[in-house]
């Protein structure tokens, strides 16, 4: 008999979860949204118990399939770096400060100046900036310093779900990494100085632990609540962009993935660290390998489209127009900084750009221009890793925005890799079920993972080439990305209210 594992995925704008059997077969699978709160310019939060709710009907809508009960394990993956302050009940004490949130830039200022030059490089192998833990935690202190000290606990997404499942409460180091300056890269454990720089106690981070490690099981409560033996093991999860990576066999230097939810990560596995501050610097899940990320806004940035210019319009109807435009080589960039930007530049004040529209350009223009602005954002990311010599091989596609195929064409070109996806293969909750498989035993090495990583014969990968005259175009504007880019940064550097209000 098969014996079946469950994965969770905590994202930005929704949960997932699936039980996936130890050959890597999905059994049963479901999902249910919880949107953040970003209504505010640069703030963008979530109430923790929401997604607690979600998960319940989510795993009642499984449970409905599949017997819960005959879960072995279950691993929890989740956005980051996310903020929530628990107290002793492990009860929110405000609402989650997400990856997302951009207002901590005058913290990691400070954050920086009080360690010195490059000091923060040297801790944790990132730089000092406001989507870091770190500097989100020093917001907390200077605005809302008491609910901060009321807090028994400071938690990423995953982890508070672990809590709720077993009242034990640990972070893997794929997570660890993303709390700059508060984790020391070398000694794989919490930095004493990074967290005097924050200001924040150390005896208020959980223990760190392995992804795959079991750290604690199903209590008779939780078990007695959503249908889930009591006694299942629970691992200690890690961050959904290396669970996505693992999910869809992304493991050995050369191979390179891209996950493509509301985040767009560029993951890329390395034997040994190569600590480019321009990149995000992490660790994988379930391997002994570090990632590099590079990080732009990917899932968001198309919803914000559909809502905003195509309103009732679906994402089929979107994709059929944009394949149909006679003129698909127009000049439009666009600069998808929705919400500011972070690899590689970094630029927390930045934001969206549509360059070179005039009265011939429609709906369908508009929409491919913004794909482009995504594909270039990894692009840039890539030939930073390249300037590092660092081998991009080819290249796998995982999560939701994967479905586009014309993204995908447009990501294989300004990459300049074949590119691969397959619906029923990879993904971020499928990685948190091989975390599960690896810390209970049932799978024992993650090389025996690699049956999972096969699509079945009914979901062929849909694999693309890349196209020259398409490079070529992309190459082009690339080139008058990064010359937009650096004539917009001296109004990007005014302050926003000036911005906003007109201000000279």
């Amino acid at each position: 008999m098969n014996r079946a594992l469950l994965g969770i995925d905590v994202g930005t704008t929704g949960v997932r979860a699936a039980v996936v059997t130890e050959g890597g077969r999905t059994l049963a699978e479901a999902s249910e949204p919880c949107p953040p709160d970003t209504r505010v310019s640069g703030r963008a939060e979530a109430d923790p118990e929401a997604w607690w709710v979600a998960i319940r009907a989510v795993l009642g809508r499984i449970g409905s399939r599949t017997p819960l009960s005959d879960i072995e394990g279950i691993g929890v993956v989740g956005q980051a770096p996310t903020a929530i302050l628990v107290d002793a009940n492990a009860r929110p004490v405000r609402p989650a400060i997400l990856w997302l949130d951009a207002r901590a830039g005058a913290e990691a200022k400070a954050i920086e100046a009080r360690l010195g030059p490059r000091v923060t490089e040297a801790i944790g192998g990132n730089r000092s900036h406001a989507y870091f833990l770190g500097p989100k935690l020093a917001w907390l202190r200077t605005h809302e310093p008491r609910a901060l000290e009321g807090a028994a606990l400071v938690v990423p997404s995953h982890t508070f779900i672990v809590l709720r499942l077993t009242g034990e409460a640990a972070c893997d180091v794929s997570t660890a990494m993303l709390c700059t300056p508060l984790f020391d890269a070398h000694a794989r454990d919490w930095s004493a100085r990074g967290a005097k720089a924050v200001g924040i106690d150390l005896a208020k981070l959980p223990r760190i632990a392995p992804a795959h490690a079991v750290v604690g099981r199903v209590t008779r409560e939780v078990g007695a609540l959503v249908g889930l033996r009591e006694g299942t093991p629970v691992v200690a999860g890690g961050g959904d962009f290396a669970a996505a990576a693992l999910g869809s066999g992304v493991i050995e230097e050369g191979q390179v993935g891209l996950m493509l939810g509301t985040a767009g990560n560029l993951l890329i596995p390395m034997a040994s660290p190569h600590f480019d501050t321009r990149l995000i610097q992490s660790h994988h899940v379930g391997v002994e390998r570090w990632l590099a990320l590079g990080g732009t806004l990917c899932g968001a940035a198309l919803e914000w489209f559909r809502e905003t210019c195509a309103s009732g319009v679906d994402w089929e109807t979107l994709e059929s127009e944009v394949a149909r435009l006679d003129d698909p080589a127009s000049d439009l960039i666009v600069l998808p900084y929705f919400q500011g930007e972070r690899t590689p530049i970094w630029n927390a004040n930045a934001r969206a750009v549509i360059f070179g529209a005039d009265l011939t350009h429609g709906r369908a223009h508009l929409y491919r221009a913004l794909l482009e602005g995504i594909a270039l954002g990894f692009k840039h990311a890539a030939r930073v890793a390249e300037e590092g010599s660092i081998r991009l091989g080819e290249v796998v596609a995982t999560n939701g925005a994967g479905r586009s195929a014309v993204l995908r064409q447009i990501l294989c070109d300004a990459l300049g890799a074949p590119l691969s996806w397959a619906h029923d293969v990879g993904g971020t909750v499928r990685g948190a079920a091989a975390l599960a498989a690896l810390g209970t035993g049932v799978v024992p090495d993650a090389a025996r993972l690699r049956s999972w990583f096969r699509p079945s014969e009914a979901a062929a990968p849909a694999r693309h080439v890349p196209q020259p005259r398409s490079q070529e175009r992309l190459e082009r504007l690339f080139a008058r990305r990064l010359s937009l880019y650096d004539a917009l940064q001296s109004e990007f550097a005014r302050d926003p209210s000036e911005r906003s209000s007109g201000s000279p």
